[in-house]
Protein backbone atom coordinates (compact mmCIF):
# COMPACT_ATOMS: atom_id res chain seq x y z
CA UNK A 1 0.00 0.00 0.00
CA UNK A 2 1.74 3.28 -0.87
CA UNK A 3 2.51 6.00 1.09
CA UNK A 4 0.88 4.14 4.33
CA UNK A 5 -2.60 4.54 3.67
CA UNK A 6 -4.30 1.08 4.49
CA UNK A 7 -7.05 1.53 2.45
CA UNK A 8 -9.64 4.45 1.63
CA UNK A 9 -9.05 8.22 1.30
CA UNK A 10 -8.21 11.23 3.40
CA UNK A 11 -12.28 11.20 4.61
CA UNK A 12 -11.35 7.46 5.45
CA UNK A 13 -8.54 8.34 7.42
CA UNK A 14 -9.63 11.42 9.22
CA UNK A 15 -12.45 9.34 9.90
CA UNK A 16 -10.26 6.66 11.69
CA UNK A 17 -8.38 9.13 13.42
CA UNK A 18 -11.33 10.43 15.21
CA UNK A 19 -12.55 6.94 16.01
CA UNK A 20 -9.18 5.49 17.26
CA UNK A 21 -5.96 7.56 17.41
CA UNK A 22 -3.64 5.46 18.44
CA UNK A 23 -5.04 2.44 16.09
CA UNK A 24 -5.08 4.51 13.23
CA UNK A 25 -1.30 5.81 14.05
CA UNK A 26 -0.69 1.50 14.42
CA UNK A 27 -2.49 1.35 11.04
CA UNK A 28 0.28 4.13 9.34
CA UNK A 29 2.93 2.42 10.74
CA UNK A 30 2.24 -1.13 9.98
CA UNK A 31 2.25 0.36 6.28
CA UNK A 32 5.23 2.32 6.11
CA UNK A 33 5.74 5.62 6.74
CA UNK A 34 7.62 8.06 3.86
CA UNK A 35 8.18 11.80 4.52
CA UNK A 36 6.28 12.31 1.54
CA UNK A 37 3.20 11.18 2.95
CA UNK A 38 3.52 13.24 6.19
CA UNK A 39 4.75 16.70 3.82
CA UNK A 40 1.00 15.87 1.88
CA UNK A 41 0.02 15.31 5.37
CA UNK A 42 1.00 18.75 6.38
CA UNK A 43 0.62 20.67 3.54
CA UNK A 44 -3.48 19.78 2.87
CA UNK A 45 -3.50 20.72 6.71
CA UNK A 46 -1.93 24.11 6.55
CA UNK A 47 -4.19 24.59 3.41
CA UNK A 48 -7.40 23.72 4.86
CA UNK A 49 -6.28 25.54 7.88
CA UNK A 50 -5.93 28.83 5.58
CA UNK A 51 -8.95 28.52 4.07
CA UNK A 52 -10.35 28.41 7.48
CA UNK A 53 -8.38 31.93 8.41
CA UNK A 54 -10.56 33.56 5.75
CA UNK A 55 -12.62 35.18 8.18
CA UNK A 56 -10.23 36.00 10.03
CA UNK A 57 -8.89 37.84 7.22
CA UNK A 58 -12.29 39.68 6.21
CA UNK A 59 -12.14 40.29 10.07
CA UNK A 60 -8.66 41.92 9.95
CA UNK A 61 -8.85 44.04 6.23
CA UNK A 62 -12.47 45.47 8.33
CA UNK A 63 -9.95 47.31 10.89
CA UNK A 64 -7.47 48.39 7.85
CA UNK A 65 -10.30 50.02 5.93
CA UNK A 66 -8.50 53.14 5.65
CA UNK A 67 -5.19 52.16 4.09
CA UNK A 68 -4.44 52.37 0.79
CA UNK A 69 -4.48 49.57 -1.47
CA UNK A 70 -7.02 46.36 -0.70
CA UNK A 71 -6.34 46.02 2.22
CA UNK A 72 -8.83 42.09 2.26
CA UNK A 73 -6.03 41.18 -0.55
CA UNK A 74 -3.57 42.16 2.19
CA UNK A 75 -4.98 40.05 4.83
CA UNK A 76 -5.10 37.12 2.64
CA UNK A 77 -1.55 37.25 1.63
CA UNK A 78 -0.90 37.53 4.86
CA UNK A 79 -2.85 35.00 5.87
CA UNK A 80 -1.80 32.59 2.88
CA UNK A 81 2.13 33.25 3.88
CA UNK A 82 1.84 32.17 7.32
CA UNK A 83 -0.10 29.18 7.18
CA UNK A 84 1.48 28.34 3.61
CA UNK A 85 5.38 29.23 4.44
CA UNK A 86 5.32 29.64 7.78
CA UNK A 87 2.89 27.13 9.89
CA UNK A 88 5.01 23.59 8.07
CA UNK A 89 8.26 25.26 9.24
CA UNK A 90 6.81 25.15 12.66
CA UNK A 91 4.89 22.15 12.51
CA UNK A 92 8.34 20.56 11.77
CA UNK A 93 9.92 22.44 14.28
CA UNK A 94 6.92 20.89 17.01
CA UNK A 95 7.63 17.61 16.16
CA UNK A 96 11.21 17.55 16.51
CA UNK A 97 10.68 18.77 19.56
CA UNK A 98 7.77 16.56 20.88
CA UNK A 99 10.10 13.60 19.81
CA UNK A 100 13.23 14.99 21.90
CA UNK A 101 10.89 15.45 24.73
CA UNK A 102 9.45 11.98 24.73
CA UNK A 103 13.00 10.53 24.16
CA UNK A 104 13.55 12.10 27.71
CA UNK A 105 10.87 9.72 29.19
CA UNK A 106 12.46 6.77 26.74
CA UNK A 107 10.52 6.61 23.74
CA UNK A 108 11.88 4.30 21.04
CA UNK A 109 10.28 6.14 18.03
CA UNK A 110 12.09 8.26 15.84
CA UNK A 111 11.59 11.53 14.52
CA UNK A 112 9.54 10.04 11.10
CA UNK A 113 7.18 8.43 13.39
CA UNK A 114 6.59 11.62 15.58
CA UNK A 115 6.19 13.72 12.36
CA UNK A 116 3.77 11.34 10.86
CA UNK A 117 1.70 11.58 14.01
CA UNK A 118 1.79 14.81 14.25
CA UNK A 119 1.00 15.95 10.76
CA UNK A 120 -1.68 13.19 10.44
CA UNK A 121 -3.43 14.46 13.38
CA UNK A 122 -3.19 18.10 12.53
CA UNK A 123 -5.36 16.97 9.24
CA UNK A 124 -7.37 15.36 11.31
CA UNK A 125 -8.62 18.35 13.25
CA UNK A 126 -8.80 20.33 10.30
CA UNK A 127 -12.55 19.42 10.14
CA UNK A 128 -12.86 21.02 13.24
CA UNK A 129 -11.18 24.22 12.40
CA UNK A 130 -13.42 24.66 9.15
CA UNK A 131 -16.35 24.26 11.35
CA UNK A 132 -15.41 26.45 13.82
CA UNK A 133 -14.39 29.51 11.23
CA UNK A 134 -18.26 28.81 10.02
CA UNK A 135 -19.43 29.07 13.76
CA UNK A 136 -17.20 32.34 13.71
CA UNK A 137 -19.00 33.72 10.88
CA UNK A 138 -22.18 32.86 12.43
CA UNK A 139 -21.08 34.38 15.67
CA UNK A 140 -20.19 37.82 13.75
CA UNK A 141 -23.75 37.61 12.06
CA UNK A 142 -24.82 37.23 16.01
CA UNK A 143 -22.90 38.27 18.71
CA UNK A 144 -24.65 36.80 21.64
CA UNK A 145 -23.40 33.68 20.32
CA UNK A 146 -19.79 34.47 20.61
CA UNK A 147 -19.00 32.87 23.91
CA UNK A 148 -20.73 30.02 22.55
CA UNK A 149 -17.99 29.76 19.78
CA UNK A 150 -15.34 30.65 22.06
CA UNK A 151 -16.29 27.27 24.24
CA UNK A 152 -16.72 25.62 21.03
CA UNK A 153 -13.37 26.55 20.12
CA UNK A 154 -11.28 25.86 23.37
CA UNK A 155 -13.34 22.04 23.06
CA UNK A 156 -11.63 21.73 19.48
CA UNK A 157 -8.08 22.34 21.13
CA UNK A 158 -8.81 19.92 23.83
CA UNK A 159 -10.32 17.66 21.02
CA UNK A 160 -6.89 18.17 18.76
CA UNK A 161 -4.61 17.93 21.79
CA UNK A 162 -5.92 14.52 22.95
CA UNK A 163 -5.80 13.24 18.82
CA UNK A 164 -2.16 13.94 18.76
CA UNK A 165 -1.22 12.92 22.08
CA UNK A 166 -2.38 9.47 21.21
CA UNK A 167 -1.13 9.45 18.25
CA UNK A 168 2.64 10.50 19.06
CA UNK A 169 2.04 7.86 21.91
CA UNK A 170 1.84 5.27 19.66
CA UNK A 171 4.50 6.18 17.12
CA UNK A 172 7.29 6.35 20.05
CA UNK A 173 6.07 3.09 21.27
CA UNK A 174 4.34 4.02 25.04
CA UNK A 175 2.47 1.08 26.02
CA UNK A 176 -1.77 1.67 25.75
CA UNK A 177 -3.29 1.84 29.31
CA UNK A 178 0.09 1.54 30.88
CA UNK A 179 0.88 2.20 34.86
CA UNK A 180 3.93 3.66 33.82
CA UNK A 181 6.18 5.77 31.40
CA UNK A 182 7.90 3.30 29.90
CA UNK A 183 8.23 2.68 26.14
CA UNK A 184 7.36 -0.77 24.41
CA UNK A 185 9.92 -2.74 22.92
CA UNK A 186 8.86 -2.57 19.26
CA UNK A 187 12.04 -4.39 17.64
CA UNK A 188 10.76 -5.94 14.08
CA UNK A 189 6.95 -4.09 14.60
CA UNK A 190 8.24 -1.56 12.65
CA UNK A 191 7.72 -2.24 8.74
CA UNK A 192 10.12 0.18 6.52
Amino acid sequence: MAHGRTHGGIVDAIARTWAGPRRAMAGRMAAGLSESRALADLMLACGLLFVASLPDARRAAAGLAGETGDPFAAAVAAHLFAWVALAPLAAYGVAALAHLVARLFGARGGFLPARSALFAALLAGTPVALGLALLGVLGDAVPALLPVVRLVGYAGVAAWLWLAGASLLEAEGFRAGASGPGPVDRGTDHVG
